[in-house]
């Protein structure tokens, strides 16, 4: 069964107009060590843009958002990312890849002075012929859509969604929207949430990786719609776009699946 990739990712800017720094990863790996048909990907750039054709649709999908309130954020992602691609070629994928990252991240970054504590979040999803894994630490999201239906399989871990009285409140203040677990090089901070799903891949299920940076400028009914355009090209173009035009206020990364049938 083959697919097809979209990737976007752009910095994002400052309220001044100013280039955010690049502080998102995305990843991708497709294919079988053992069969030697591995390919994989990892970016950090001020902007990207592209469709590409998977040969594969056995694929892990990742999208990190380093949080810029920690030293050495943009470390944080990439580090992460490139450990959870090696792992998934060694075994299939669960939650304790994301436990191991977090050991890893300690271990490279946490020893350092100035990279003590850096953070990320992180949303996987690792997909075989039949079934799908979704993971994530924080409030980057993976979602599915199936039937024109947007679903989203990620757990957002923040203050407010881990409270039942504040989840069914708006309009409350920034401070409620803080995380409440991520990966962190700091090896007391090993105790970290971890939201799970997994199941049944369908025939012309689509699945999406969004970083706060997309789901929170562009709504849920906009995505649905680009999902459902015969073209990802276009659509791509679409949500950057409209990324650009309302200010992309915060880096931005989005990787979507569909599968060719």
């Amino acid at each position: 069964m083959q697919a097809h990739l979209a990737l976007l990712q752009l910095s994002g800017f400052n309220a001044i107009g100013g280039k955010l720094q690049q502080q998102d990863a995305i990843g991708y790996c497709t294919g079988s060590a053992v069969q030697c048909r591995v390919q994989q990907q990892s970016i950090q750039q001020q902007e990207f843009s592209d469709c590409i054709d998977l040969a594969d649709s056995e694929t892990l999908l990742l999208v990190a958002d380093g949080v810029s309130s920690n030293p050495a954020a943009a470390k944080a992602s990439r580090v992460v990312v490139n450990n959870l691609i090696q792992q998934w070629q060694k075994e299939p994928f669960s939650s304790k890849h994301l436990r191991a990252a977090q050991l890893y991240l300690s271990e490279s970054l946490g020893t350092k002075r100035q990279s003590f504590g850096a953070a990320t979040t992180i949303a996987a999803l690792a997909l075989s012929k039949s079934r799908f894994v979704a993971i994530n630490a924080g409030n980057s999201r993976v979602w599915r859509l199936r039937q024109g239906q947007l679903l989203q399989l990620s757990i957002d871990h923040t203050f407010q969604n881990d409270s039942p009285e504040l989840k069914q409140q708006s309009n409350l203040a920034q401070c409620y929207q803080a995380l409440t677990s991520y990966l962190a090089a700091d090896n007391d901070e090993a105790d970290f949430t971890i939201a799970f799903t997994d199941g049944a891949v369908a025939a012309k299920d689509e699945f999406l990786l969004t970083s706060d940076g997309v789901h929170d400028v562009i709504s849920t009914e906009e995505l649905s719609e680009m999902m459902q355009q015969s073209s990802m090209t276009f659509a791509l173009e679409q949500v950057r776009k409209r990324l650009l035009d309302r200010s992309a206020p915060d880096n931005a990364s989005l990787l979507w699946l569909r599968l060719a049938g």
